[in-house]
């Protein structure tokens, strides 16, 4: 068996340090008010449009995609070239470590939205609850299509090399360009799999090796240079985050300035990596960073859980300031906000750490459905799980005050699906097994 394949500590870096941005932008891009009873939302990039120049430095899913798709590579070249892992195993493998988690925490916030329900709790509160809760759930919708894409990108990448970005750019464009120009605003949907789909597959690039020195400065530079001329032309909004009223937004659908974002910051975190593992390296910062790695699932899937408890504990109570938008007190107010999150959120990765045989845990496999029809199947369930998330992030577990019981239904059955597929498949080739050497990426 060959050696184990040197870790990059870049890559672990900017994976946990991408999720903490976008937790901390997610925590700060929401203000919650409560009056005579009732709980609302104020949006500082509508009422203050200076701040949405602030998204700039929280928005970390383009770095996240990237990291996702060199750890994906990785993965692949390791179980599949190495152990001997077939396609349909190595699959099973990456989508149980999503799917798992993640199907505890829907089952989990489901259960409370339905009980409050049933407990008569008002309509202001579960929507603003399932909203909270539900919000982020889109990136894994979109994360485990891109997953189940991989063999295909790993393919592609191989036999053409950075003609596939380049074409994955290219589409983003002409159907940027159709959803605005030509009125098919249904048709930009598309851009949420091609425009991170792209960053997964410049993630798969930088792993080959064929995309580092000078080519990643020319992508850095000249995805700048382009991000520069959308915004002078105005063509697109400056926030790199959604803002409610906006005839065009760039993360939803994702347009081509969210695509220059994300070009732009890969071409950057790519260049500084070598110097970042060199920084790295030392014994003390790799067991912090593996512990960071080990955590950041439950940090992303359950962030906002701790908005909601604080929420609903503190303004009823009086305990949390209002004072008004945009003031210097309020600004003060949203420290605070944060500071009583970090805490109430280190106390909650604690918890689950300690229950982590059941919130960190793979999918099981039921292992009732083998042959041929095992993999299709799979790959349904996977859609079908992706649908659902994609479904509870639009519009929240509690939609005008009711659960959503037909997005849950749906996520649900692609879960089932992917559950019925066996764990473990080896190929025909290769001595070694799925639980052989230590965990990749």
């Amino acid at each position: 068996m060959a050696d184990t394949p040197v870790r990059n500590l870049a890559v672990d870096f900017y994976r946990v340090s991408g999720v903490v941005l976008i937790v901390l932008g997610h925590w700060l891009a929401g203000s919650v008010t409560y009056h005579d009873g009732s709980f609302g939302r104020q949006n500082p990039l509508v009422d203050q449009p200076w701040t949405q120049w602030l998204t700039w430095p929280f928005q970390a899913v383009p770095t996240f995609f990237l990291a996702a798709g060199f750890a994906g590579a990785v993965s692949w070249t390791r179980r599949r070239g190495v152990q001997g892992a077939s396609r349909q195993a190595w699959l099973r493998h990456r989508l149980a470590r999503v799917l798992g988690p993640t199907a505890v925490y829907v089952a989990l916030v489901s259960a409370v939205v339905v009980a409050l329900e049933n407990a008569g709790a008002s309509g202001s509160l579960l929507e603003y609850a399932g909203w909270a809760v539900a919000m982020h759930l889109w990136f894994l919708g979109v994360y485990l299509v891109v997953v189940s894409l991989t063999p295909v990108a790993i393919a592609a990448q191989r036999r053409w090399g950075l003609w596939v970005p380049a074409a994955l750019a290219a589409a983003v464009a002409a159907v940027d360009a159709a959803s605005l120009v030509g009125h098919v605003p249904h048709l930009g949907q598309l851009n949420y799999l091609l425009c991170w789909g792209l960053l997964y597959q410049i993630g798969i690039a930088w792993q080959s090796g064929v995309l580092t020195g000078i080519r990643s400065v020319v992508l850095g530079v000249g995805s700048a240079a382009l991000l520069a001329v959308l915004m002078w032309l105005r063509v697109y909004p400056v926030s790199m985050i959604g803002v409610p009223g906006q005839a065009v937004q760039n993360t939803s659908p994702p347009t081509v300035a969210m695509m220059a974002f994300g070009c732009a910051q890969a071409g950057m975190v790519i260049t500084l990596a070598p110097a970042l593992n060199r920084a790295l390296s030392t014994a003390a910062v790799q067991r912090i960073l593996g512990v960071a790695n080990r955590n950041v699932m439950a940090l992303y899937l359950w962030h906002m859980v701790p908005v909601v408890l604080v929420a609903i504990v503190g303004y009823p109570a009086g305990l949390l300031p209002q004072p008004a938008e945009g003031s210097a007190l309020w600004w003060l107010a949203r420290l605070e906000w944060v500071m009583v999150l970090s805490l109430v959120t280190a106390i909650e990765l604690t918890l689950l750490w300690r229950g982590r045989s059941i919130f960190a845990a793979p999918l099981p496999a039921l292992n009732v459905l083998r042959g041929r029809w095992a993999e299709p199947v799979m790959l349904v369930g996977a859609a079908m799980a992706a649908a659902g998330l994609s479904s509870i992030a639009a519009d929240g577990f509690a939609s005008s005050g009711h659960f959503s019981w037909l997005a849950a239904a749906t996520f649900t059955a692609g879960v089932l699906l992917v559950a019925v597929c066996p764990a473990v498949h080896r190929a025909s080739v290769g001595p070694h097994t799925l639980t052989s050497g230590k965990e990749e990426k």
